[in-house]
């Protein structure tokens, strides 16, 4: 039973990152690939973006390094969720509690600090719930590595 309880819990926090990875790409598709809801105000502040150039020889404005983090955090989800995910099917239990201990207090951290720092509810929820998940996994997986459970 501890060896399911250890699986389950990386899966759900592999389940969170997942889902929110297809959430983060459908808000960038929407707000900067379509540009949908673009009123007034943030058309300015896109333009002003789009207008400030960090490297001329690129091309490369503030816009587009926004929209790329943007990007990017959607595809290090999808990473890190598919990662997880595959380490809960196939990882040897014995490895698999260390990882998830590991796991909760990276994700439990990040999470204070983007709390305090940056706090964007999107991404504060992100690591809260796949921490809580890697919390799951590590305590209630606590016999899975001796075969106890």
């Amino acid at each position: 039973m501890a060896e399911q309880h250890l699986r389950g819990g990386i899966r759900f926090a592999a389940g969170v990152f997942l889902i929110s990875a297809g959430m983060q790409a459908m808000a960038h598709y929407q707000f900067y690939v379509a540009g949908i809801g673009v009123d007034d105000r943030r058309r300015a502040v896109m333009e002003a973006m789009q207008n400030y150039v960090l490297v001329p020889r690129l091309g490369t404005t503030m816009w587009t390094l926004h929209c790329m983090f943007s990007l990017s955090f959607a595809i290090f989800l999808i990473l890190a969720g598919t990662a997880y995910w595959w380490m809960a099917k196939d990882m040897p239990a014995q490895k698999l509690r260390p990882l998830a201990t590991a796991s909760a207090g990276l994700c439990l951290t990040a999470c204070l600090l983007v709390a305090l720092a940056y706090p964007v509810v999107q991404t504060v929820l992100i690591l809260l719930l796949a921490g809580l998940g890697f919390v799951w996994a590590a305590w209630r997986g606590r016999g899975a590595a001796t075969g106890r459970g």
